[in-house]
């Protein structure tokens, strides 16, 4: 089913049009589509993949001090790698909001847009489904989401979503701020679907 058909899709694609930089708002459309492509065959459903798809980069832009006041005012815990990289806080950010704003509830659509960056252990399939469309999308250009589009679809969901939590852990190794929830999120993947 086209993503535009879900529930409340037209108003979010507008709402992004409005919010984030075309380059952000086609981005995150090319997830919607790419996670909805999937979902039912990993088990979740289609329209609330489409709403995190749509709606999971919806803070992504905010200045540093934007992103930390609204983390705050929400009650999001800061802690110190926030601090040295605010753009971590915008998954987080983004599920308070539209959960506030958007009266968007579910409880899987807030954790996949919450954790979307990062992983976590015990992650819902929505999230995980998320994660690896928002990595692997088909305008990444780069080598390691092609190699996880192809992994999806010759060896299935759980290995693309290990190659994708390893690559990202890898990548954000070689960065100076690392989140150690992506770490525990690699250890998990690797414990739970691991060959």
């Amino acid at each position: 089913m086209p993503i535009i058909r879900a529930p409340g899709a037209k108003a979010y694609v507008a709402l992004l049009h409005q919010r984030v930089p075309e380059k952000k708002a086609q981005h995150a459309i090319f997830v919607a589509e790419f996670v909805s492509s999937f979902a039912e065959r990993v088990g979740v459903d289609h329209d609330l993949a489409v709403t995190a798809g749509l709606l999971h980069d919806l803070c992504r832009t905010l200045e540093n001090e934007e992103m930390l006041r609204r983390a705050r005012a929400y009650g999001i815990v800061v802690q110190p790698w926030h601090e040295a990289k605010p753009n971590l806080l915008h998954g987080p950010v983004a599920a308070e909001e539209i959960r506030r704003e958007l009266a968007v509830d579910d409880p899987d659509v807030y954790d996949a847009v919450y954790w979307h960056t990062t992983g976590r252990p015990r992650f819902c399939r929505l999230g995980q489904a998320l994660y690896v469309a928002d990595f692997a999308e088909p305008t990444r250009d780069y080598a390691e989401a092609a190699r996880t589009r192809e992994l999806l679809r010759r060896e299935g969901f759980e290995a693309a979503l290990r190659y994708a939590a390893e690559a990202r852990l890898r990548f954000h190794r070689d960065t100076a701020v690392l989140d150690p929830t992506s770490a525990a999120f690699h250890a998990w993947v690797e414990e739970e679907f691991g060959a």
